[in-house]
């Protein structure tokens, strides 16, 4: 009798954390978002120092609530950051060429996502990055990558190479030139969407390419 009732009360327990999931965000990636706006703040152009105003250092502050950020349900890991126009370039997406490039132009420290275990969707489109300082031990496992209306050239393609779990990969309106870069894009084999448009590559496809 004893030990049914303990079975009863663990699987009951096993419920409630199901049901309830994980309560209150993890330390180490509370200080990794704030770690990432200080960052942003600290990038050229910065207008609005109010940017990502629920992100504050505060214990009770429950990371997984706030604006932009997105949690396993279950292990309160962070699974999402939607970044798009994360400086507030209000005007950078439709408006873009009437500004003079090299006052916006900024490079990202992809070091400062490493923080996040589970992190599997980063969207960082409109923020007008021009390359990233890449960690070459990175142990990332995005599937989705947005880096659509920024300033990248051909050579972010192959600092991507250590993404090799993607599935989704954006990078329209960028100033990627050249021939197609099949050879490189090659390294992810479970990518099942490819967006690589309104960029000024050359020539045309062949049917390797686009194999």
């Amino acid at each position: 009798m004893g030990r049914s009732l303990v079975k009863c009360l663990l699987w009951g327990l096993i419920v409630l954390v199901h049901l309830h999931g994980h309560r209150g965000c993890f330390e180490d990636e509370r200080k990794g978002l704030l770690e990432i706006k200080e960052f942003v703040r600290s990038s050229p152009n910065i207008t609005d120092h109010h940017l990502l105003h629920s992100w504050v250092d505060e214990p009770e502050s429950e990371c997984c609530e706030w604006e932009r950020v997105a949690c396993n349900s279950t292990t309160g890991h962070v699974t999402q950051l939607s970044l798009h126009n994360i400086r507030d370039l209000y005007f950078y997406c439709d408006e873009f060429y009437y500004y003079d490039r090299k006052n916006i132009i900024w490079f990202l420290n992809v070091s400062l996502f490493e923080t996040f275990q589970e992190l599997k969707s980063l969207n960082l489109s409109c923020n007008a990055i021009g390359g990233w300082i890449e960690n070459e031990d990175s142990r990332m496992k995005l599937e989705r990558l947005d880096l659509g209306s920024n300033m990248f050239n051909r050579s972010i393609i192959q600092s991507l190479r250590l993404f090799k779990s993607l599935k989704t990969l954006s990078l329209p309106d960028n100033s990627l030139e050249g021939s197609f870069p099949a050879k490189e894009l090659s390294v992810f084999e479970d990518l099942e969407m490819l967006d690589l448009s309104n960029n000024e590559f050359n020539g045309s496809l062949t049917v390797q390419d686009k194999r």
